[in-house]
């Protein structure tokens, strides 16, 4: 009976314990090395869920950076479509520039969680 007293003390502080942070990363068109792909001028990238990955820009718009992400929120009209701040590639008429390097960096902060 003892132990069960104590378990349940532990699960109610744990659950009563802040949220952890979420593990970000911050890119400025300034300090970016290569072709910068947004129209805003640094972009803070997240992994959430499993692999979804999403920017969050100094406005406080939230945007699905890939797949994952744009499926996870498909129905979530908080979150922006990358669309909207995504750049065209002056190199090629109808592409955009690539912003994988984000994506890549954010699956990587989905594997230290």
């Amino acid at each position: 009976m003892k132990n069960l007293t104590l378990f349940s003390i532990l699960i109610l502080i744990l659950s009563c314990s802040p949220p952890a942070t979420k593990k970000t990363l911050k890119f400025t068109k300034q300090d970016y090395i290569g072709e910068w792909p947004f129209s805003v001028n640094e972009i803070e990238v997240y992994c959430s869920g499993y692999t979804e990955i999403y920017g969050r820009t100094n406005d406080g718009k939230i945007y699905a950076l890939n797949g994952s992400a744009k499926g996870a929120s498909h129905d979530n009209k908080s979150i922006s479509k990358v669309e909207e701040i995504w750049l065209d590639d002056p190199n090629w008429a109808g592409l955009k520039i690539s912003y994988g390097d984000f994506i890549t960096q954010g699956l990587a902060l989905c594997e230290t969680k």
